[in-house]
């Protein structure tokens, strides 16, 4: 099976795991055409419900066959189930050994339907009986049962889950470890009997009441006979703990399993679960995955060496034997030189006087020490002037452009920060004295100072400059090399080119998931922004949520980037349409805020602006609203010129407030925040292009359709032009062929839309909440273009989408449902309407009473009752959208009359008392 089709099943299965198991047939078929991949999919979904606690994971073809509940196979008398996994199921048993019950764990071996599977199979049960080892399970009888599932009759182990017995126990980590090399030993004696385990996991090992570690499952073992190639009787694994190899389809080796007890080894010794610090064929060090700071020390060094050995993404770069991971665990033990390490003589020397602290004389530590002390001492001293030198070089060189810069000079003729920017690049080319280390803190430190404003691509030009000398001067052990990475990939995306700035960090990812300290911190954020900004929000979540935890790790010494941290999360979860997630991140970063003390700052201005977001999504419309109002607030006194955060929550308010129908009192916060945008993106940027579709969206809503479309034409234009790529121009696209659907231009609207699909399609995907937002404007074109089946489709495939990512904004929801009632009522389908309307209106009403679609889903609702021959209840609803109307700024007389109609004929059908 190929790495993509894997990443496919896995990625759909966790997914269908979220949802209500009546939902998940129609949750996969919506989202993947492929019926193999589905039925794979569900094959795995039926195992997990039978065993939640041991998934094993079937990616070969197997045959569904239901386990057989038994009370007698051959002479074993069947007890109970154990579970069950992607090899078949697990039976309690008990035979009698002369007068003697014996326990033992049936398993029913499914998916060996031909005759040379079941002759490999015969072949390895040969194997597994001669397999007696105290640390694994033995195999003792075979057999197949009347309609000729094969069975294995292995010992049944009473023990604890490996970790749980651990963690009961409180073993400390050296303890961990010699159960760690027994299990070791264990699968040693395995593979010099030809047999490979193929799925080691942590859930794979029982622990005794005595202590005893016995691993299970090798009936699952993969054959090495040079005859057998690579087939295998019996193929399972389980995703989260599959080697690279396996997830690529690629042959099985006894490597494999070093991998296998490399995932043991990590969980045993870092507390944390792989698939949480795993992304793809790369693992984070133990040290860097640890729970807490204290673990973390005791791991670094020697342990994280051979934990990431035996993890290694190519299996050649692997112990080469279980044998020798062993033996490396037990040198570390005996506080003798691991294999991992490099066997520098200074590392020796260490090893050796750990290990012989009372045998290495008095003066023998002396005078190592004052050797030790001595050296450290003058490289740091030489060091601490080089650099102690070049900082002040910097800060001379920055005070003279800062002191040219006409202080003298009235305010409004004074240079900006960017005209300095600028002057100091001419001068730093001109300056031929400068060494070739001081230039490059410079550079670095201008394009610091260039992106700090906004200059984006001023501070990427100086980094191109600076790049070749970086490159030369410098390596990633070196703080310069790492900022230079960092800065660009942070630049690229506050320029929208995402994929650049992924492709910049995406190669280190292992190096900065190793990493446990600042530079590490910023470039798993910078890294997991950029793919979240890319449409690879799981990826981006997963590297900014390390980050945080990795920040939190530090946080006595360095609380400000424990909140920055936290915050960058909190925006990376809202853009996602996490927005409960995200809800709950911003209110722990606000907590964390306000116990710091610490004074606003740009990063809470963008707190308040996710607040702002994700309350909106999810219906606290009075939170959403105070946080508008705070991150403006904040915003005009932090910055004194136009900026792009005071630009972003203005223009962001009018938006809301135009959602909420409210267009008198938006209609300035539009036209402000448009014009900030102006001035701080300029014309050509999307910043600016999402203040155009604002007042799109404002004459939209006041019913002045060739306004509206004119305006989103504008947006239009502009990104043909400058060749803008972002969700911002197929938007444009789908909000003007709203208008032309207002207008009856049905033809117009259909264009606009089909080219705002494929657009969105080839950024995010077609299962993107990006994409489910262009389709959910042409449901609406198609209710009003009569296409009503085929809206309903549209609306199922909206909300099932918004669904998977756990819920897009809740009015959007209801908007799209309104549409689907819609159409279920034109198509005469009363009940179904009635259904749908009768819940989402009162729940519309709660959270915007004043919203654009309020009067429509009163005409609707009052429309519906009448015809389902409720005449009390729709004159209600009717005289509902006639009072919306005489308050609202926007006017309906194409169906007021209607209304008064209905509300007239509700009126005259209620008996006479009714009316007193």
């Amino acid at each position: 099976m190929d790495s993509s089709r894997f990443s496919r099943i896995e990625t759909l299965f966790h997914a269908a795991l979220e949802r209500q198991a009546h939902e998940r047939r129609d949750f996969l078929t919506t989202q993947e055409p492929d019926a193999q991949i589905v039925a794979e999919v569900e094959r795995l979904l039926a195992r997990h419900a039978q065993d939640t606690g041991l998934l094993d994971v079937a990616l070969d073809a197997v045959t569904g066959m239901p386990a057989p509940m038994q009370t007698q196979i051959g002479a074993y008398r069947i007890l109970g189930e154990l579970g069950a996994g992607g090899m078949g199921t697990v039976l309690l048993a008990e035979r009698l050994l002369g007068d003697t019950p014996q326990k033992v764990a049936l398993k029913l071996i499914r998916g060996i339907p031909t005759a040379a599977s079941r002759e490999r199979l015969a072949r390895e049960r040969a194997l597994l009986a001669e397999l007696n080892h105290p640390n694994i399970a033995r195999l003792l009888d075979a057999g197949e049962t009347p309609d000729r599932t094969p069975y294995l009759a292995m010992e049944y182990v009473n023990g604890a889950p490996l970790l749980s017995w651990c963690e009961t126990a409180a073993l400390d980590i050296p303890a961990r470890l010699q159960l760690f090399v027994q299990i070791c030993r264990a699968v040693q004696h395995a593979h010099q009997h030809l047999i490979v385990h193929r799925d080691i996991k942590p859930a794979n090992v029982l622990v005794r009441e005595d202590g005893t570690p016995v691993l299970l499952d090798f009936g699952i073992g993969k054959l090495l006979d040079a005859d057998s190639g690579d087939a295998t009787a019996t193929q399972v694994y389980t995703p989260a703990y599959a080697a690279p190899e396996q997830r690529a389809g690629a042959g099985v080796t006894t490597a494999t399993d070093i991998w296998g007890l490399g995932c043991v080894l990590h969980e045993l010794i870092s507390g944390r679960a792989l698939r949480e610090v795993r992304v793809d064929d790369r693992v984070a060090q133990p040290s860097a995955a640890a729970v807490d700071a204290a673990r973390m020390r005791v791991l670094r060094g020697d342990l994280d060496n051979i934990a990431m050995k035996a993890l290694a993404a190519e299996p050649g770069r692997r112990y080469a034997s279980a044998d020798a991971l062993a033996d490396d665990v037990a040198s570390y033990l005996r506080g003798r030189p691991v294999a991992a390490h490099a066997p520098t003589r200074w590392y020796r020397a260490g090893k050796f006087i750990r290990r012989h602290r009372g045998g290495v004389t008095a003066t023998a530590l002396l005078t190592l020490a004052v050797f030790a002390a001595l050296a450290v001492a003058m490289w740091q001293a030489n060091l601490a002037r080089q650099q102690a030198a070049r900082a002040n070089a910097v800060r001379d060189f920055l005070v003279s452009i800062f002191e040219s810069a006409g202080a003298d000079l009235p305010l409004d003729k004074r240079p900006t920060t960017q005209d300095i920017v600028d002057q100091a690049t001419r001068q730093l080319t001109d300056r031929g004295d400068l060494s070739d280390a001081l230039r490059v803190d410079l550079l670095l430190t201008l394009a610091k100072v260039a992106h700090s404003v906004g200059a984006n691509a001023r501070s990427l030009s100086l980094l191109d400059v600076a790049a070749p000398e970086v490159e030369r001067l410098y390596g990633s052990g070196d703080a310069p090399w790492w900022n230079a990475k960092i800065l660009r990939a942070v630049a690229l995306g506050d320029t929208e080119r995402n994929a650049d700035a992924v492709a910049v960090l995406d190669p280190l990812r292992g190096q900065l998931l190793a990493r446990n300290d600042g530079i590490g911190i910023d470039g798993l954020v910078a890294l997991g922004l950029a793919l979240n900004h890319a449409g690879k929000e799981a990826d981006g979540l997963a590297l900014l949520h390390r980050a945080r935890e990795l920040a939190s790790v530090d946080a006595a010494k360095h609380p400000a980037r424990l909140l920055d941290t936290a915050i960058r999360e909190t925006g990376g979860l809202i853009d996602a349409h996490r927005f409960r997630d995200g809800i709950d991140a911003a209110d722990a970063a606000l907590a964390l805020w306000q116990k710091l003390g610490a004074k606003p700052s740009q990063s809470i201005i963008e707190l308040y602006q996710s607040i702002a977001i994700g309350a909106e999504a999810i219906g606290d419309m009075p939170r959403a609203e105070t946080a508008y109002k705070d991150a403006i607030a904040y915003a005009d006194r932090f910055f004194d010129k136009p900026n792009a955060a005071s630009a972003w929550s203005v223009g962001m308010y009018g938006t809301f407030l135009i959602a909420q129908g409210r267009f008198a009192e938006a209609e300035p916060y539009a036209r402000r925040g448009l014009d900030m945008r102006r001035a701080v993106f300029g014309n050509e940027d999307s910043r600016t292009l999402y203040g155009i579709a604002g007042m799109g969206k404002l004459y939209l809503g006041e019913r002045k359709f060739e306004e509206a479309a004119q305006w989103f034409g504008q947006g239009v234009d502009t990104c043909r032009k400058a060749k803008i790529d972002d969700n911002v121009c197929p938007r444009l696209l789908a909000f003007r062929a709203r208008a032309w659907s207002r207008l009856s231009r049905f033809d117009d609207a259909e264009r606009d839309l089909r080219e705002a699909l494929e657009l969105q399609k080839k950024r995010t995907g077609d299962q993107s909440p990006a994409y489910a937002f262009i389709l959910d404007i042409l449901v609406v074109a198609q209710v009003q273009g009569g296409k009503y089946e085929a809206a309903i489709a549209s609306a199922d495939q909206v909300l099932a989408i918004n669904r998977q990512v756990k819920g897009g904004m809740l009015q959007s929801e209801l908007y799209t449902r309104y549409w689907r009632a819609a159409a279920l009522f034109a198509l005469k389908r009363i009940e179904a309407a009635s259904s749908e309307i009768l819940e989402i209106e009162p729940r519309y009403a709660a959270i915007a009473p004043k919203g654009v679609s309020r009067f429509d889903m009163l005409v609707l609702k009052a429309r519906v009752l009448a015809a389902a021959g409720r005449p009390g209840e729709a004159a209600a609803a009717a005289q509902a959208a006639i009072d919306y109307d005489a308050a609202s700024d926007a006017k309906h007389p194409d169906r007021i009359a209607e209304m008064h109609r209905i509300a007239a004929a509700g009126r005259a059908a209620m008996p006479a008392s009714s009316h007193r």
